[in-house]
């Protein structure tokens, strides 16, 4: 018999109706799960599902008080707020009864592996102003992502600053998903991966996810879907609209029925008396009289079952776990790779919402600059509607690219440019205010070059490199300069075509019957490189053609810098991607990467082969024996794989058009298929290490200089901190209360304090609150400097300014 907690826990019972002497108990919970803009655009979705769903969920909620019902997000309750206005005031009381439950305060269910961790907050935050405008009270301490495809491992780190403490997730790696795999159950969950790890080895759903900064969260695991229950009152197949094969059943018998197939599910990995059945795949409605159904069971079977039970909310199952937290394992889980081919589908529209981001934030720094005095009264309106389409773009079917042509086309991008035209005006009035900054001249000696046979070599104040345009104008030398020793073997920076069936969502060598054959490599044609020429810099230009598609290669070396800047600007062929390959001696046992919320080390090699990672910022490698190294830095989201042998590729672009296996069959649960139109240009950059580790060889500082980061040198100004190694991500004008919100973002938690300092404000007070911006604790403030101790990766800091 398992011992219950003290009264806490008792009470959470009898509030819910628990009798105290269930010793199982199976809580329902009912959410919707209503993607903005998927498979359908947003008023296609909001016309034919969401509209119906959420009347039917108020007329269930007025017809039993002990009903639940949450929404997983705010995007289409506004919308339905909006557009009904005689429901605001039964809305607003039923979310501040707690009836209308918030699984999260977020604008979408995010994505946390593409955006920058800045938007993720945001998109927290802007859901919290529009219930508190609006007379709601929630503010809820769970953030659920029921369908992110895999999640940051630094999850903890960016809810803790948020104000977080709880979470659930579904797709984890290595999990079984309904519809996603044409092969045996029996090959789930895959070796090594996280799924395993929970269902084998802890035998619990439950758990403290802990992160590497120490930062941790109650979660829950959905490991058999998050609309497990949504048959509870049915037979068939499914509720989801796509294939929607149901009929209703409510007799007595097909609910035991379910509810004991549901136990058979979750008992073996429960180490409390409680099981979770989530309830809600996509835009399904909501269950007639779901209450009704449960009192039915509990008064007939729950005296020889044992099994009581009931309705709640997902916050309400994890503050019963919680009693219990002391026995459950506690985890630094990282729940990827589940799938990695949209880390780079449709990389221009990735390109597109960061830059959305970035330039928004500049524009928030812009206004508080001496000579555009004024305007940080005025901003937060003229970019209200800029910001709330950035925050919907991480949803995790927009930033991720898997979105079929025509909602990409008719929606998610003329979105984009919105708001990105919004941006760009405020900051052309923002710049046109501002004096010219004069740029720093370094003086260098010249960097030197030749050709000959073929081959180009260069020597710089770091490198010697030497290039073959008989090998594609790859890399077929580079040494260190002081050392001369060799840093790369075979033919590098290779572009490789490869045959991929993958689709949207997942390359071609993730699922069985999948297709992923390299094609042709640029290495295998001869070209003619260009050479410019400009003192102690040097642009090298060439064309390959691959699979009947064009790419222009560009690399650019100087003795100012050990960085080497490259891109490749084109479009893979249909059904192929295109990957960059390096070839080193490098043998190393991880990846140090960085990753939204700060930094993750991860294997070559878990499930896929190769395992393809999600490429945030920057990835650095280093050998196990020599201690020598290579980073790769990228200003947008890809994705990189290495193997033990040394090498490495980086994914540069897709044109992987839908799932496929064999070539021929469809997948059910990827069922949408995209184009690549554009052209892009996908840059990189890589140095070369000869000790230490990414912090040593400040690899993070490198990744923010990259030629196409967004930047104005006065906007460094404003705020500055005396570490170099946390950075301001954002100024802003408050959006709860008074003042001035400063971000303050580390890739691991300092271990001394730091010194906030501000130009041209008088600071006359300053507290630490969180991302929702709710004051925490006062700060000390000396001579107009804020003095901090930062607890995790992230802080937010509100500034009271002295009249001017």
């Amino acid at each position: 018999m398992k011992i219950l907690s003290p009264v806490p826990e008792q009470q959470l019972r009898r509030r819910l109706g628990i009798p105290d002497d269930a010793q199982h108990v199976l809580i329902f919970t009912e959410s919707s799960h209503w993607d903005p803009n998927w498979l359908r655009t947003s008023e296609e979705y909001y016309a034919g599902f969401v509209r119906s769903n959420l009347s039917e969920a108020l007329k269930e909620l007025e017809y039993n008080h002990r009903r639940i019902y949450s929404i997983e997000c705010i995007f289409f309750l506004r919308l339905y707020w909006d557009r009904n206005p005689s429901e605001q005031e039964k809305i607003r009381d039923l979310v501040n009864s707690g009836r209308l439950r918030l699984t999260g305060s977020g604008v979408t269910t995010a994505d946390t592996l593409l955006p920058d961790a800045e938007a993720i907050l945001r998109d927290l935050l802007i859901g919290q102003e529009w219930l508190r405008r609006n007379g709601m009270e929630q503010e809820p301490n769970l953030a659920y992502f029921a369908d992110s495809f895999g999640c940051t491992p630094t999850l903890p780190s960016l809810l803790n600053a948020a104000g977080f403490d709880r979470t659930s997730i579904t797709r984890v790696d290595g999990m079984s998903f309904m519809g996603c795999d044409l092969e045996s159950s029996r090959n789930f969950p895959r070796k090594g991966s996280s799924a395993e790890r929970l269902l084998t080895r802890e035998r619990s759903l439950d758990f403290i996810w802990r992160d590497r900064n120490d930062a941790q969260v109650l979660c829950h695991w959905n490991a058999f879907t998050y609309g497990q229950g949504d048959m509870l009152a049915y037979v068939g197949i499914s509720r989801v609209y796509l294939a929607r094969l149901a009929v209703s059943l409510r007799t007595e018998r097909h609910i035991a029925h379910r509810i004991k197939k549901y136990m058979a599910q979750l008992s073996p990995c429960s180490l409390t008396p409680y099981m979770l059945c989530p309830i809600g795949f996509d835009f399904v409605e909501p269950i007639p009289h779901l209450v009704s159904l449960l009192d039915r069971y509990n008064q007939k079977y729950y005296p020889t079952t044992g099994i009581w039970t009931v309705n709640a909310g997902l916050d309400d199952y994890l503050s019963l776990i919680e009693c219990h937290k002391e026995i459950l394992p506690v985890l630094n889980l990282d729940p990827n790779p589940y799938w990695t081919g949209f880390y780079t589908a449709r990389p221009m529209l990735k390109k597109r919402c960061r830059k959305l981001v970035d330039n928004l934030l500049l524009a928030e720094k812009l206004s508080f600059l001496p000579r555009n005095s004024g305007a940080e009264r005025t901003i937060s309106s003229d970019l209200d509607e800029a910001w709330w389409t950035a925050v919907v773009s991480n949803h995790h079917d927009f930033i991720t690219g898997t979105s079929p042509d025509r909602v990409v086309e008719e929606e998610q991008g003329p979105w984009l440019d919105r708001a990105a035209e919004i941006a760009d005006e405020f900051i052309a009035g923002m710049v046109s205010n501002l004096p010219e900054t004069d740029k720093e001249a370094v003086d260098s000696e010249s960097l030197s070059w030749t050709r000959e046979n073929d081959r180009i070599r260069i020597k710089t104040s770091h490198y010697h490199i030497e290039l073959d345009e008989n090998a594609g104008g790859g890399i077929v030398n580079l040494q260190s300069r002081d050392r001369r020793i060799e840093l790369l073997k075979g033919i590098s920076n290779d572009l490789v075509s490869y045959r991929d069936s993958g689709g949207l969502w997942r390359m071609g060598l993730e699922f069985a019957g999948g297709i992923w054959k390299e094609s042709m490599p640029a290495s295998s044609q001869a070209v003619t490189m260009q050479v410019l020429g400009n003192g102690s810099d040097l642009e090298l230009i060439s064309t390959v053609v691959l699979d009947g598609e064009t790419f222009r290669r560009r690399m650019w070396f100087s003795n100012n810098t050990p960085i080497i800047h490259c891109s490749v600007e084109g479009k893979a062929a249909e059904g192929h991607s295109i990957t960059v390959r390096f070839l080193t001696d490098i043998d190393a046992s991880k990846l140090s990467m960085d990753t939204p919320g700060g930094i993750v080390e991860r294997p070559p090699k878990r499930i896929y082969d190769p395992t393809f990672w999600p490429l945030h910022h920057f990835a650095h490698l280093v050998d196990d024996q020599t201690g020598s190294g290579i980073a790769i830095l990228q200003p947008m989201p890809g994705a990189i794989s290495y193997r033990r042998d040394g090498q490495i590729e980086l994914v540069a672009m897709r044109n992987a058009t839908k799932e496929k296996v064999f070539g021929l069959i469809g997948i059910p649960g990827n069922p949408a298929g995209g184009h690549e139109r554009e052209q892009y240009d996908y840059e990189f950059s890589l140095v070369f290490t000869e000790s230490g580790d990414w912090q040593e060889n400040c690899i993070h500082r490198m990744a923010g200089n990259v030629p196409s980061a967004i930047q104005h040198p006065r906007v460094d100004s404003i705020v500055t901190v005396d570490s170099p190694d946390v950075k301001v991500s954002a100024v802003k004008p408050a959006s709860r209360g008074d003042g001035i919100i400063i971000r303050l973002t580390a890739p691991i938690r300092p271990k001394t304090g730091i010194v906030v300092s501000i130009a041209h404000l008088e600071v006359d007070g300053a507290s630490l609150c969180d991302a929702r911006e709710r004051d925490l604790e006062p700060l000390e403030v000396q001579d107009g400097r804020v003095h901090l101790i930062m607890k995790g990766t992230v802080a937010t800091i509100r500034l009271s300014i002295i009249s001017q």
